[in-house]
Order: C-alpha cells, then sequence, then structure tokens
C-alpha cells in the first residue's frame, strides 16, 4: 500500500492552528449531515489546543446546536480531570465545556486523586474500559483480512513529539508493539523525555491506523527527523510514528516552515 498523504506548510503556529480548524470543519461538511455526528479523538499540545479554540470561537453553532460531533480523547495522563496535565481538561478549557454532555466522553480517570497517584492496576483498567466503551459507540473494523475488530473515527488529531512519539505511544513502550487489535493500551515509564512520569493511557497503533481521516499537527526544527522518518520510503532512523504510514485512511500533515524545509521525498 503507498503512502500519500497531503502536506501543507504555515508559517505560523497561529496559521497553522486555523488550517486545523478549516480541515476539520470541511471533513464534517463533506459527509452531509445526516451522517452527524462524526467521531473525533483529540490530542493535548499547545498547537491543538489553539485549533480547539478556533473550533470553539468560530463554528461553535455547527458543534453545539447542529451536533456535528463526537469527541473522544486520543491519549491521556492518569492524572485528576481537572489536572493542568490533564488533556481532557485542556480541550475543556477552551472548548468542550460549552459542547452538551452528550456528545464527550473523556477517559475516566476519577479513581485517582491528588494524594493517590494512579498504578499500573489503575491504568490498565481505564485502558480496558474505555475501549470497550469505544466499541460499543462506534463502527468497528477487522484488522487485516481475519483479525480482531478495532472502532473506526472519523478524525484522529494527533501531535509529535521530538522523540519520535505521537499520542501517548512512546519509543519503548508497550503500545509501540500493540498493532494487532487493542483498541486502547496503558502506558508506563518507557522513556525520560515522558513527562511528567505518571501511567497514560492512549489510542493504539491498531485504532489509529484504521481512522478515516489522520490531521497530523506539528511545529519546531526539533521535530523535523520524525516528519522526515515517517515521509521517507526507507526506514532508516525510524521514528515510532513511523506507523502511520499504514494508515487506512487519509492522511494529512500541516506543518511549520521549520519542519517542511528540504523534508524527505516520498
Amino acid at each position: 500500500m503507498s503512502f500519500k498523504p497531503t502536506i501543507s506548510v504555515h508559517a505560523t503556529p497561529q496559521e497553522l492552528s486555523a488550517a486545523g480548524c478549516r480541515k476539520i470543519v470541511e471533513i464534517i461538511e463533506a459527509s452531509g449531515s445526516q451522517q452527524w455526528p462524526l467521531s473525533i479523538a483529540l490530542a493535548g499540545g499547545s498547537t491543538p489546543k489553539m485549533t480547539y479554540a478556533r473550533l470553539h470561537d468560530e463554528h461553535l453553532n455547527l458543534l453545539r446546536e447542529k451536533r456535528a460531533l463526537r469527541f473522544f480523547m486520543g491519549d491521556e495522563r492518569m492524572v485528576p480531570a481537572d489536572s493542568t496535565d490533564s488533556n481532557y481538561n485542556m480541550a475543556r478549557e477552551v472548548l468542550l465545556h460549552d459542547i452538551p454532555d452528550d456528545l464527550v466522553f473523556p477517559f475516566d480517570t476519577s479513581a485517582v486523586t491528588p494524594s493517590a497517584e494512579a498504578t499500573s492496576a489503575d491504568a490498565m483498567r481505564v485502558a480496558e474500559a474505555y475501549g470497550k466503551q469505544l466499541a460499543s459507540l462506534l463502527p468497528l473494523k477487522s484488522v487485516g483480512e481475519a483479525g480482531p475488530k478495532v472502532p473506526v473515527f472519523d478524525v484522529v488529531l494527533l501531535g509529535l513529539g521530538s522523540d519520535g512519539h505521537t499520542a501517548s505511544i512512546f519509543p519503548g513502550s508497550q503500545a509501540e508493539k500493540e498493532t494487532d487489535g487493542k483498541v486502547v493500551v496503558s502506558v508506563g515509564f518507557p522513556s525520560e523525555t515522558m513527562k511528567p512520569k505518571v501511567w497514560r493511557v492512549t489510542l493504539s497503533p491498531a485504532t489509529i491506523m484504521q481512522a478515516r481521516n489522520v490531521i497530523v499537527l506539528a511545529t519546531g526544527a526539533e521535530k523535523k527527523w520524525v516528519v522526515d522518518g515517517i515521509l521517507a520510503d526507507t526506514a532508516h532512523k525510524a521514528p515510532v510514528a513511523r506507523f502511520l504510514r499504514g494508515c487506512e485512511g487519509n492522511v494529512s500533515f500541516l506543518l511549520d516552515k521549520e519542519i517542511a524545509e528540504n523534508l524527505a521525498k516520498f
């Protein structure tokens, strides 16, 4: 299967986030209202945060009154939902606070408190519960010809880390190796770049690869090697996120100029 993503380059993070907002709205409008609400898995990070703020400020009627999207989380830290380290809390502050509750599906980290840090067992329970919830709410598709079934998102939004990770799929983690059927996986502390050092839960590569649309937002010269490693035909110095080459749906990279300079040919 050939890998032919679309790539757009933007001068500033603000312009990139505006393009991310437009891309999401284009997918919504192209689907037709009879297909609403579409499903979207949200990412953490500063550029996605700006994208969510634009969605709120420019398209709230589409999302709230017309109920065009159901919101899920692509990954989460095992911290309380009101923690400044929570991806859900970030998205709630700029967008989800004005979205009907029945359209918002965060990970349930309610058992985690400031005085009771999450354990591996807690993370595994949350991952399993979220996987079951996704399977009950979204259409399912087999991985490969006769493999296990995973839920199919309409949109998965992703960032990239300078160590090559995406979502919470870090180098050396069990999540990196999970491509055959787990929907959501728990992640320990495989990398020094993983901060804060708390357990995480994340959509698996298998789930991400089945999405109809994957949108990658990335800024900063330190991530250039990651994008190069995904786009290059050969796997030299391959980042964890290279699994995105196996995506079944449309893949879009929204990049800044620092990353886009002299990109690998693909």
